[in-house]
Formats: structure tokens, sequence, C-alpha cells
């Protein structure tokens, strides 16, 4: 499958010099006198081929091939939700023993890259220790740690009735190390292992809240611009050519994320003869903005009477 993103930041639509400006995002039909600027409510019937351009920091436009929009095969979108990171507890159910006992809490990561991964720390619980005295001191042991990994939050909850509750990574999250998480939300599960000595119980609940990665993240956006920019700038061999160019992303942006794919030859089928078929466009524009609305009426109107409207 042949894929393109396009960016848009929600500068209006303008044009200078010949290129549309920065940010701004540009539906054009292919007509007599070349392209020209999609009017809303214009549709499949008046323009029968188009692209979509956004205008790029370094001077240049990124397009899309031109397709013909009775090639479509779907138009969908989703908006912009936040990603959200796995939490888990502990929970102390028993005083102490009347001995200082120690524990070993322990981290086991299920995703991300290296695909599984152990931490963990010891912890020792004062003797006659309560169930709030015993979680404090889980928590305070975790956030005096200097080597916490980066697929964990190095902050951890302690809601000051025992409960203690550790976060995975989500992606732009800072690591204790300094490193930015730059992957998918964290999947782990959390153990402890109990001194047979003590009589301090402790009850573990994995996925308290479930890792969810979110549509349309800034950070996910960049990650996505970073593997086209083969695509979208010819930036293939990075060893020969070490200058990427400018991001046109922004990691504290939110996007809704429209979807378009068409077919090559007007047929129905995803591939001829074993090879691909389909051209698939992704189109990142920001969210709440007056003119990404802009572009999404335009997007309606074309496609009307074939797809449903989109409204993100």
């Amino acid at each position: 499958m042949a894929r393109h993103l396009i960016i848009g930041d929600g500068t209006a639509f303008g044009v200078t010099n010949g290129l549309v400006d920065d940010g701004a995002v540009s539906i054009q039909k292919l007509s007599a006198s070349g392209p020209t600027e999609l009017v809303i409510g214009e549709t499949i019937v008046d323009a029968p081929q188009i692209r979509i351009v956004a205008g790029g920091p370094d001077g240049l436009n990124v397009a899309t091939p031109w397709f013909y929009g009775k090639d479509v095969v779907d138009f969908s979108g989703k908006a912009f939700s936040d990603a959200t990171a796995q939490t888990s507890t502990i929970l102390p159910v028993t005083t102490n023993a009347a001995t200082a006992k120690e524990i070993e809490v322990k981290f086991v990561r299920s995703s991300g890259p290296r695909t599984s991964e152990s931490f963990k720390f010891s912890v020792t619980i004062a003797a006659s220790a309560n169930v709030t005295n015993s979680g404090t001191a889980i928590h305070d042991a975790f956030e005096a740690l200097d080597n916490i990994p980066d697929w964990l939050n190095p902050l951890a909850g302690d809601n000051g009735s025992g409960t203690v509750t550790f976060s995975g990574a989500k992606r732009g999250d800072t690591a204790q190390s300094g490193n930015t998480w730059d992957y998918e939300p964290v999947v782990f599960k959390v153990l402890v292992s109990i001194n047979p000595e003590t009589t301090q119980t402790y009850t573990v609940t994995n996925h308290v809240v479930d890792a969810d990665p979110g549509y349309g993240d800034g950070f996910a956006v960049r990650e996505y611009e970073k593997n086209q920019q083969g695509t979208s700038h010819g930036f293939y061999f990075r060893g020969h050519l070490p200058q990427q160019p400018t991001f046109m992303s922004a990691t504290g942006t939110d996007y809704d994320m429209y979807n378009i794919v068409a077919t090559k030859d007007g047929s129905s089928n995803s591939q001829i003869h074993g090879v691909d078929n389909l051209i698939e466009i992704s189109i990142a524009l920001k969210e709440g903005d007056a003119d990404s609305a802009v572009v999404e009426a335009k997007l309606n109107g074309y496609f009307a009477g074939v797809f449903p409207a989109l409204s993100l």
C-alpha cells in the first residue's frame, strides 16, 4: 500500500509564490487550467480528480498523487482522544508482624521494544506497621530509587489509606533518566514476593486502568511522519543524507485524523496479480480548529452521497 501523510496546523488556506502556505492544507481539483482549489460543495461529479497538498516549513509542498473520486473505497476519520497509561495497585491487607520484614515488588513489561523486561526493588516493612504505613513505605521506597526504567512512571500514588498506584509510561512521557518514552503506553504487571515469616498480606490489582494509545496524539503523528519522510521528502538513505527535513507535526498538538483509500486502477481490488493496488492518505488536522473544519467541509461535500459525512 502506498501511504501518504498530510499535516495541517490550522493555518488558513493561502498561496504565496505558487506554493500553499506553511501549515495550510489544500484540496486541489484538476481543471483545464491546472490545479485549482476545491470549493465547498463541489462533488466527484464537479471535480473527478483531486489531490491533497500541505504547505511545508522548508518552502516545499507535500502532495499526494492525483486520484479519482470514483476510485475511493474508504473515507473515514477518528477524532483525537488522549492516550491513557496503564495503572496497577498494591494494597497491604493486614498489619505486619512484630518484627520488621522485607518484601520484593517486581514489574514485568509485556509491550514495547524488547518484548519482555522486568524490574524489581525491595522494601522493609517496619514491625507492627499498619496498612496505611506499609503502603506509604512501599510508595516512598519506589520514589527514592534512582534506577527506575524508562517504561515506568517514576512517580507513584499514595491515597493515604494504604493503596499504592504505579503507572506505565505513555508516548511523550519524560522518564527518570531524562529520556522521552517514544512508544505506545506500556502494558505491565506487578508481583509482590512476601517474606514467608511475615503475617502481612497484599492485594495486587493489575490493569486498574488499561493502557490505551488514544488517537491523533502529537507524538504518535510525529512518529508516523518520521516513517513517511521517504515518501514525502525522498528521505530514504538516511546514513548518506543525514540532513533530516523539518517536521511538519508538533508533539504538543492534538490532531483529528482522516483517512482516504483509493485504488490505483479504478477497480475494487486491493491487489492485482499479487501487486499492491491501493493508495492510503492520512490527513492530520489540528483538533477543534476553524480552518480544519473548512477542510473537513470540503471533503464531506466532495464525497456527499458516497460516504457518510464526518464531524470530528
